[in-house]
């Protein structure tokens, strides 16, 4: 028998849907600035995207994903079934509208538009890691120890020296490294490469354990947390007679959202929505007559024992700084004790019925890279049942979407931050709190503004 719909959080001030990194930290710096707030997500919170990420907190990432040569790079790599990039083809309408945006966005122009912005959004979210590594109530790793760019061809090193200039003429310091400079930095470890790069100021932290550190400080102080159920629909009201929300031009709220958690069926009441569940963000905005511009972009890795035992014969590595084998898009992070391979980007996966399950021509075009690079390195000894995927939120032009969303007073969006998500968490949760809260932002909007896409009244 179907329990009876009950209402719960109807005191809460503000409902967070999505509890990964960024509706983690909104509901960190909500709750220091006085607020009451429930998280719900549909999955176990931080066990999504947020749990198996590389850990990269990255000023050096100022180029977005829709940087030129992308769509040439894309066309290219899906004739090779092992690429780091691939795009499954749909028919989805959403997908291919995506595609066609994104592919405008592949210029030069975007490219230098959009980097000061994204380096200062990191570099502030770089200045917060600091600060909750010295929260006493936090508990988790923080290294900063820069990043490596690892390159094996003289296009990619050529390439590569141009981003460092730009890097060195944004304030940012960063410099090449030859294979001689690179051993002095990691002696221990045998790179087959012709150059670097080195972003020092680069930093890495092990995200579940930030994540089950936010958790518990947050429900120590009051903050519900709701798992594993399932945002259905919502509550509004509507001050105007238009065709949809989208077409108001008038104020509208959100009041409430319903949800389902196995035979349990609920209702949340608040003051502000959050929408920050990552790649279901634009299926969520569906619910509420906008459309959200975010694809999911598939990602994956494993983390492996890196304590030298002759039980893990895939080789272990005695390196202090992470490092990125920059032609084949492999990220690789050093923990205590582990050390984590993550890569590829496979876009309209949920296009495709949400396909969850891990391409084995993906799983081995990573180990086969990581070889090439790392010649200690032992594919043949890892065992392929214990790689872990996760689904980036992707917006078409590559930057992050962050602010109020038209035409809702009381809903605020963060969401398509891709690869930097981890990266920006804190800066995104500080944002949502200050708009939240009626302060001043931290940085300018601008750039992030979700109604960016708007066409003919419609975000597209």
């Amino acid at each position: 028998m179907m329990k009876p719909e009950t209402n719960r959080n109807e005191n809460k001030e503000v409902a967070v849907i999505g509890g990964g990194i960024i509706g983690l930290c909104s509901a960190y710096y909500l709750h220091k600035a006085g607020r009451s707030v429930v998280v719900i997500d549909k999955g176990e919170i931080g066990k999504a995207c947020s749990f198996g990420n590389a850990g990269y907190i990255t000023p050096s990432h100022f180029v977005p994903l829709a940087a030129p040569g992308m769509i040439q790079k894309g066309l290219k790599w899906m004739l090779n079934p092992q690429s780091p990039f691939f795009v499954r083809p749909s028919l989805n309408l959403d997908f291919l509208l995506w595609l066609w945006s994104f592919s405008k966005k592949c210029t030069k122009q975007h490219t230098l538009n959009s980097q000061e912005a994204i380096l200062d959004i990191n570099l502030k979210s770089l200045a917060l890691y600091e600060e909750l590594n010295a929260e006493d109530a936090l508990e988790f790793q923080f290294y900063q120890k820069g990043l490596l760019m690892l390159y094996k061809t003289d296009k990619g090193l050529k390439e590569e020296a141009e981003t460092v200039k730009q890097a060195n003429r944004l304030g940012l310091n960063a410099k090449m490294l030859s294979p001689i400079e690179l051993k002095c930095l990691e002696p221990n470890i045998d790179f087959d490469v012709i150059g670097a790069a080195h972003y020092p100021e680069d930093a890495h932290i092990a995200p579940y354990e930030l994540l089950s550190s936010l958790r518990a400080y947050l429900e120590a102080g009051g903050v519900e947390f709701i798992e594993h159920a399932e945002v259905t629909s919502f509550n509004t009201k509507f001050l105007s007679s238009g065709d949809s929300p989208a077409d108001s031009s008038e104020p509208n709220t959100i009041v409430s959202a319903h949800y389902t958690k196995g035979a349990e069926k609920g209702v949340i009441s608040a003051d502000e929505f959050i929408l920050a569940n990552g790649a279901w963000s634009g299926q969520m905005g569906k619910t509420l007559g906008l459309k959200l511009p975010v694809q999911a972009g598939k990602g994956i890795s494993i983390t492996l024992n890196n304590v030298p035992n002759k039980q893990h014969a895939h080789a272990t590595f005695d390196c202090k700084t992470p490092f990125i084998l920059s032609e084949a898009k492999v990220a690789v992070t050093p923990f205590n004790n582990e050390i984590r391979f993550g890569g590829t980007m496979e876009l309209g996966v949920l296009a495709n019925q949400e396909r969850r399950g891990i391409s084995q021509n993906r799983i081995k075009g990573l180990l086969k890279s990581a070889g090439r690079y790392l010649p200690a390195f032992k594919a043949e000894h890892i065992d392929q049942s214990q790689f872990w995927s996760g689904f980036r939120p992707c917006s078409p032009d590559g930057l992050p979407i962050i602010g109020r969303c038209h035409p809702y007073t009381n809903l605020t969006v963060s969401t398509g931050h891709a690869m930097m998500g981890l990266s920006l968490g804190p800066i995104s949760g500080k944002l949502v709190s200050e708009i939240i809260t009626g302060s001043k932002t931290s940085v300018n909007l601008g750039p992030f503004d979700p109604n960016r896409f708007h066409s003919e009244g419609k975000i597209a």
